[in-house]
């Protein structure tokens, strides 16, 4: 999968669940059964997606010489703004504005791709596993003895 194909991805989920944690939901009607599950995860979990979903852009963002971009990020990712306005904000022109939508898209995708923010569902999936305990060989004495594999 192409890093844009990542970011739109993540971004994608990321507007979602912010939608979810501000509390507006899509209008309901009683009268009609719902076409399908619409999975959503606790809270806790989704403030962690979108927590990390900011953090790795701003460290991914945070070059010297990637000032713009990062406002580009803000501007018009964060704060949803309408492509125009976004441009005017960003101070530059709509080619250069572009460029930088691109740029910013392929680093943040791989970025979100190391990081196991992609695929979302394989991130709810891994902080929902239940701690796994350690196997016997590798318990600890009472004494401070690690357990050896070998019999005595």
């Amino acid at each position: 999968m192409k890093p844009q194909e990542i970011f739109d991805v993540c971004h994608g989920r990321y507007r979602s669940l912010r939608e979810f944690l501000k509390g507006r939901l899509a209008a309901v009607n009683l009268d009609t059964p719902s076409d399908s599950y619409h999975w959503r995860p606790d809270r806790a979990r989704a403030e962690e997606f979108c927590a990390d979903y900011e953090m790795i852009a701003d460290r991914v963002l945070s070059r010297p010489d990637w000032k713009g971009r990062r406002k580009l990020f803000r501007v018009y990712f964060l704060r949803n703004c309408e492509y125009h306005r976004a441009v005017t904000l960003t101070g530059v022109s709509e080619g250069t504005f572009d460029y930088w939508l691109n740029e910013v898209k392929k680093a943040l995708g791989r970025a979100f791709d190391r990081a196991g923010l992609f695929p979302p569902g394989a991130y709810f999936r891994r902080r929902e596993i239940a701690e796994v305990t350690p196997p016997e060989e590798a318990l600890e004495h009472s004494d401070g003895r690690f357990a050896s594999r070998a019999a005595d």
